[in-house]
């Protein structure tokens, strides 16, 4: 057999005999045609006719399958015709096949050279852990179709994709076997994708214990004007990962009042059988989310089910508040940002410009960096471009003395007051990245970010610039006007630190309100302690509740008891000594963890909260679970990039014309699926989704 020959099935042979165009010597009526593999030969001549006739063998070449047998003439030679290309080769006695399976390997161009067995595996090499290994493989069309699905759901590419020239040739030199499906077939597999993916993650959410958080954001749709709710929950899983899924993302019917909102919200709630589960909701300032708090608990049951009566269900975003107390920060100094903005667009403005530039930085000695402006919507962006400004203030003078028909002077500008501004402004910029991160950080990290922010707006009130000082007193009006630094849930956060304790607290409480303090840590201890007990109602087992109270009842007897014999001796003191010792409640988790000393060894940059907690969990087993729904709070409701603009979400313009099945099941699964990949292209955790049992994505 020659090199490269590859052979067909059977089924594979009956479709390319069928598909083979037609040959005359082929036909199986004609008495003089031959078949393959023991059909029958052309008669033999008459007994007589010729002494030296000698019977014909039947084929057995496996390259006869790529081969019609032509008539047998009087010498017993006949024609082997290709079934593809028509070309005939000579064969009869003493002829063999070489010349036929060199046709096949290398001689016909319209043999498919890339059809293999259907049977046949081929081999990939596949990473383990002890190296490299060479695994079975075999061509799956439904697996493909899959990851297909998976790239345009985690892409958001256009389902006609699949009709782009160059996409379609990939596929072929690839796999010329994957059919490739059209741009509706593929819509239905991305939509069976997120159906699979929703019951997993249902029953994944349903085995959980913990409670959830949630968040709800608006995205516009520009080209239908409509809007749109997503909400996101967040938990910290049994092994102690912080997790957060996109549970839903559907239109929300205009007006967007806070009863449309509180509707779609507790709906979407009850489908997922959370509403019973729920601990928090964080929302931004706007009116309406205040309405739609107060149409939860008004028209739902929803509080009858959260811990304290719903006290800490509420929670406002902080990227929001920051946002605001900034802005209104910045329009005290608008004119000098003005000014600085447009001498950035100015020399960016040309490459002339630029040239004059490069030569004012060479003069002024400074590294030349490009001019950038700011997104007046976003404050973060107004702070990067005031330092990058103060940068290159020595070359930004000296423009001016390059390029006469610049018409503002920077060396009249008020530096000194952009240099206060960019130095009070930092402790705002730092706790905005914290804030922001794509991470998901706990809870506790974030009361001593917004203490050192009050802090930095209390300091500017003993400002030498007067605009600084009156910056202070906007910003100071706007922070307690969305928020307080008492806010419990952060406190409790940040008491739940092993690091920080009561202690972070009273510290930061001394500083800003030091005749509130006493109040506000005797308040805190009661909210947690109340938050606490709940928790212990929660799993508290009825067998638990009756061995309690039990309990109880022999120790109110024997003290008793007890007490009245204590006066007739010694014995008798010493037994109601230990009975009224026994008598005492013991320390409640939350004591115990309150009362132990903070351990120096935490105190690290680097230290996790979460793994220490997973192995304290033996000890405090529902302080821990309390704790495990506490950090599990978000911050903010957006993200990093999006976290400071006022423009709102805007849908993509490859999805903008869809469905609203169709964009709720795309973004849904392409969360679920980003959420099992980290930065690196690598799986975290465990992911929803596999491509089969052998292998999955990163192979």
């Amino acid at each position: 057999m020659g090199a490269g020959l590859h052979f067909e099935t059977q089924e594979e042979i009956e479709r390319i005999q069928k598909d083979a165009p037609n040959d005359p010597n082929t036909d199986p009526n004609n008495p003089n045609t031959t078949g393959q593999d023991g059909e029958k030969e052309p008669p033999c001549e008459e007994e007589g006719a010729n002494p030296k006739k000698r019977k014909t063998r039947k084929v057995t070449a496996k390259v006869w399958q790529y081969f019609n047998k032509g008539p047998v003439d009087e010498e017993g030679s006949y024609s082997a015709i290709c079934k593809y290309c028509g070309a005939k080769y000579l064969q009869g006695q003493q002829r063999g096949t070489a010349s036929m399976k060199n046709h096949i390997d290398k001689g016909c161009k319209k043999f498919p050279r890339n059809r293999r067995d259907a049977l046949q595996k081929m081999l990939q090499a596949a990473k383990s852990a002890e190296g490299t290994e060479l695994i079975p493989w075999v061509f799956d069309q439904m697996k493909c179709r899959k990851a297909l699905a998976m790239l345009v759901i985690a892409h958001e590419y256009p389902f006609n994709c699949v009709n782009h020239y160059y996409l379609r040739l990939l596929f072929n030199e690839l796999q010329p076997s994957f059919k490739i499906p059209s741009r509706m077939t593929l819509r239905s597999d991305c939509i069976k994708f997120y159906e699979e993916q929703h019951v997993t993650l249902y029953e994944q959410l349903g085995q959980l214990t913990c409670r959830f958080s949630f968040t709800s954001d608006l995205w516009t749709n520009k080209g239908r004007d409509r809007g749109f709710m997503a909400i996101s929950c967040h938990y910290i899983d049994e092994k102690w990962i912080l997790r957060k899924r996109i549970i839903t993302f559907v239109p929300l019917p205009s007006p967007h009042t806070g009863k449309h909102i509180a509707e779609a919200f507790y709906e979407k709630l009850v489908l997922w059988n959370l509403d019973k589960r729920a601990l928090c909701l964080v929302l931004d300032n706007a009116s309406s989310n205040d309405a739609c708090i107060n149409e939860l608990f008004a028209k739902t049951p929803i509080q009858d089910d959260l811990p304290v009566d719903g006290q800490v269900f509420h929670q406002r975003c902080g990227c929001h508040i920051l946002n605001l107390i900034v802005q209104d920060g910045l329009s005290v100094l608008k004119d000098e940002i003005r000014d600085i903005r447009d001498t950035m667009k100015y020399i960016k403005h040309s490459q002339g410009r630029m040239e004059k530039f490069k030569l004012a930085c060479s003069q002024s000695q400074i590294p030349f960096k490009k001019p950038a402006w700011d997104v007046p919507t976003r404050w973060n962006s107004t702070y990067l471009m005031l330092v990058l400004a103060l940068e290159l203030k020595p070359a930004l003078c000296r423009y001016s003395n390059l390029d006469k028909r610049y018409y503002l002077k920077p060396a009249e500008f008020k530096w000194d007051a952009v240099e206060c501004l960019v130095s009070y402004l930092k402790v705002f910029y730092e706790a905005t990245l914290k804030l922001s991160g794509t991470k998901y950080p706990t809870l506790n990290l974030f009361f001593p970010e917004f203490a050192e922010v009050y802090l930095s707006i209390k300091r500017m009130s003993s400002s030498p610039f007067p605009f600084i000082v009156q910056m202070g007193a906007e910003m100071t009006d706007k922070f307690d006007k969305y928020w307080s630094i008492g806010n419990s849930l952060l406190a409790i956060a940040c008491v739940l630190d092993p690091r920080c304790k009561l202690y972070v607290v009273e510290y930061y409480m001394k500083e800003l309100f030091p005749e509130e303090c006493d109040n506000f840590i005797a308040n805190l201890r009661e909210c947690m302690k109340a938050l606490f007990n709940d928790y212990v109602e929660e799993n508290a087992s009825d067998e638990n509740r009756a061995r309690v109270s039990k309990r109880k009842k022999t120790i109110v007897v024997a003290g008793a008891s007890a007490s009245g014999s204590a006066t007739n001796s010694r014995a008798a003191l010493k037994d109601y000594i230990k009975e009224r010792k026994n008598s005492e409640p013991p320390k409640s988790e939350l004591e115990d963890y309150l009362a132990t000393e903070v351990d120096e060894a935490t105190v690290d940059e680097d230290f996790d909260i979460l793994a220490w907690w997973r192995l304290k969990s033996p000890k405090y087993p529902i302080l821990s679970q309390l704790t495990k729904d506490i950090l599990a709070v978000p911050i903010s409701t957006v993200a990093s990039e999006s976290a400071f603009s006022t423009s709102g979400r805007i849908l993509s313009p490859a999805r903008s014309s869809l469905n609203d099945e169709s964009i709720e099941a795309l973004l849904c699964a392409q969360d679920w699926l980003r959420a099992s990949i980290n930065e690196k292209g690598e799986k975290i955790g465990e992911p929803l989704w596999t491509i089969d049992e052998g292998g999955s994505i990163e192979d």
